[in-house]
């Protein structure tokens, strides 16, 4: 009987911890994408895939994150950072050029290595401070 008892209670517990292991998963999942979901609507998206869409990666921060450029619906540009968890701050500007220089700003008063300058949407003689990132050009 002992056996038989160890065998149910493991059995109980394996299906109790897979079972409720994808459900938590799912949980998490949904909790972690309700905060994009958030942060889009933020940025004037319906959706975060939206959002993403008009979304570029600027550089690399020791932290393991970055800097992102969103071109924004209105055709003004937010800038933030993906330290911490969603919804991130941001602040907009007007114009590209007024993006670009500020995130270059950023960049060198981190004194962040040259090589964490990696901005997206652009082929290699491409003049960033002049022209905006360009979607056909993401990675």
């Amino acid at each position: 009987m002992e056996g038989e008892e160890q065998e149910k209670i493991a059995y109980i517990f394996c299906k109790m911890f897979i079972c409720g292991g994808k459900r938590l998963m799912n949980f998490l999942k949904n909790i972690f994408f309700r905060k994009y979901e958030q942060f889009a609507k933020e940025l004037g998206y319906r959706t975060w895939s939206e959002a993403s869409d008009h979304t570029f990666f600027m550089f690399h921060i020791r932290e393991d994150g970055g800097w992102y450029v969103t071109e924004l619906p209105n055709r003004t540009w937010a800038v933030w950072n993906n330290e911490g968890d969603p919804p991130y701050s941001f602040v907009t500007f007007l114009t590209w050029s007024e993006t670009i220089r500020y995130l270059r700003k950023l960049f060198d008063e981190y004194g962040y290595p040259e090589t964490y300058w990696a901005p997206e949407g652009y082929d290699i003689d491409d003049d960033m401070f002049v022209n905006p990132p360009q979607k056909d050009k993401k990675l």
